[in-house]
């Protein structure tokens, strides 16, 4: 019964990183330059959050060094697309096609490159996610700009953002999975301090390179993203985001991943759509419904 409390505080924590992430993009509007001083903070955040958990001891092989610079490469667009899709479009369209891409690319990882069976329900549940994912492009309204005007091909660039961000989120654990899977690997507690530090030594770099570009406006930009409310809205991704993650690691030592990922996965997906319509007052049509309702139900496949 515990390990079940934590999934759900753990799908709190994600849909909240969601929430926090659209705030912030809100407060400081979407640029690269507030891209990465989010990640250099949540990175930061992340990194002390587990250096308390592990005790302050870290442990560094070569090979998980290694992975968590891919790790850290990765995240960089992670985010920094993230943010771009949450200034284009819906809260609930952006979690279901990044919660589906944690689920879909490590497993099409496991089947293809690691030779792991895949149930009948698994196979199923691909080949109906995959048929939303197709129908979410037809049926979805194109996002209105602050006249409300509609426009096709803002619809077009969130929709091929949405996708970008599904394979992003799904190399992160396929990455995961390749450190977890490598001789010599450390545990994952020090394999996430690294990846963070290193996420977040590598967006201050990027932000250099922006100062030396354009000093200017980048000063502008970062003084704007550290003022009191992104600050805080910063604070609050990086402490869900990592939060969610090791209450996730914790339930995982004692639920069946193929029940874990799926149920998570498919609370996400409908606790972000309550939050996109009820709190944000974002406008989902019914046939969008459908396909966030679908790709839940779809979800519940992949336990058998």
């Amino acid at each position: 019964m515990m390990d079940y409390l934590l999934i759900l505080l753990a799908v709190f924590c994600f849909a909240g990183q969601f929430a926090f992430t659209k705030l912030y993009e809100g407060a400081v509007r979407q640029t690269t330059v507030t891209a990465l001083a989010m990640l250099a903070v949540t990175g930061t955040i992340g990194a002390v959050l587990y250096l308390f958990i592990g005790g302050f001891h870290v442990e560094f092989s070569p090979v998980s060094v290694f992975w968590a610079i891919m790790f850290a490469l990765v995240m960089l667009p992670y985010y920094m697309v993230g943010i771009k899709v949450l200034a284009l479009g819906s809260l609930a369209i952006y979690s279901m096609f990044m919660m589906l891409g944690g689920m879909l690319v490590p497993l099409f990882y496991g089947v293809v490159f690691l030779r792991e069976d895949i149930s009948i329900g698994k196979a199923l549940g691909t080949i109906l996610l995959t048929l939303f994912i197709i129908l979410q492009a037809v049926w979805q309204q194109p996002p209105a700009d602050q006249e409300g005007n509609q426009s096709g091909k803002k619809k077009y660039l969130f929709f091929v953002l949405c996708l970008l961000i599904f394979l992003v989120n799904g190399l992160t654990g396929v990455i995961a999975k390749a450190h977890q899977i490598s001789k010599g690997a450390v545990d994952e507690i020090s394999f996430t301090v690294i990846s963070c530090a290193l996420t977040s030594i590598f967006s201050l770099i990027l932000l250099g390179f922006e100062f030396l570009r354009n000093h200017r406006e980048t000063s502008r930009q970062i003084i704007a993203a550290l003022k009191i409310k992104p600050l805080w809205l910063m604070a609050l991704i990086g402490a869900t985001a990592y939060t969610g993650n090791f209450l996730h690691l914790l339930a995982a030592s004692n639920v069946p991943a193929s029940v874990q990922f799926p149920l998570v996965s498919g609370a996400v997906i409908v606790l972000s759509a309550l939050v996109s319509a009820f709190v944000f007052h974002e406008r989902l049509s019914k046939k969008e419904w459908v396909s966030i309702t679908g790709a839940f139900l779809s979800t519940v496949l992949f336990a058998f």
